[in-house]
């Protein structure tokens, strides 16, 4: 097995996105080049012989499409995996690009987890998944508050909510809006320390201070941050929580 970490060349205009992206691929031990525009995602491509090229459609200077024609042109570059990127959404467009020579097509908005998990499809496919793979479960978890994005520790993560279809990560000091769903993040998050108490809430093991027993069989945690966050456990997650925590 190649014990190289596969490098992904992200072409994308999109200052937020591309910093979204990049950051997801780097928790996931990508090597990560970046480009701004078609022209100097051409010329990148061609400088660093990416394992793979993640491409917006609309770049400025030259498009998506005019790019995917060219890498596919030269023979240098004619064999790198190629996903497209774009808010076209409609089928014509996905038959252009695949029709083109590109490996994959994902829709804006994607989410991060989509984007890896065909990251990773494709570059298997392609003979050069590497060894970049580290489990289902990481340690930071990107979030955005405004234009700013971060990357939350997992420990500093008291619990995990859905409000208004919009998922958000609770810390000592702040609510940060994920980048994921909530089935997503159960996915991501530690199974040991994340417990899925109720279809809209993962707490935190670690971060629980107090469990009471609310009906029969119904517990509610109390979280142990300022605010004595109380978090409702379902009757179908009940009986689970007692077999984690043998009570």
């Amino acid at each position: 097995m190649n014990d190289q970490k596969p490098t992904v060349l992200v072409v994308e205009d999109d200052d937020l996105i591309s910093e979204m992206v990049i950051k997801n691929l780097k928790l996931e031990g990508y090597q990560v080049e970046a480009a701004h525009d078609g022209e100097e995602g051409i010329r990148k491509a061609k400088a660093v012989n990416p394992d793979l090229v993640l491409l917006d459609v609309l770049l400025p200077r030259l498009d998506g499409w005019d790019v995917l024609t060219q890498l596919r042109e030269n023979p240098r570059v004619r064999d790198i995996p190629i996903i497209m990127l774009t808010a076209v959404s409609d089928e014509k467009s996905k038959v252009q690009g695949l029709r083109g020579g590109a490996d994959d097509y994902v829709t804006k908005p994607f989410s991060a987890l989509e984007l890896i998990a065909r990251i990773e499809v494709v570059l298997k496919r392609a003979g050069k998944a590497g060894s970049n793979s580290q489990g289902s479960t990481r340690e930071q978890i990107s979030a955005r508050k405004g234009e700013k994005i971060y990357l939350v520790n997992v420990d500093d993560i008291n619990f995990v909510s859905v409000q208004n279809n919009y998922t958000y990560l609770h810390t000592n000091n702040d609510r940060l809006l994920a980048n994921y769903t909530l089935a997503e993040l159960e996915i991501i998050l530690n199974p040991g320390r994340f417990f899925r108490a109720h279809r809209g809430y993962i707490v935190n093991l670690h971060q629980v201070k107090e469990i009471a027993r609310v009906g029969n069989a119904m517990y509610e945690l109390t979280v142990n941050d300022p605010a004595k966050s109380k978090i409702p456990v379902s009757r179908r997650q009940s009986s689970e929580l007692r077999k984690l925590l043998n009570i």
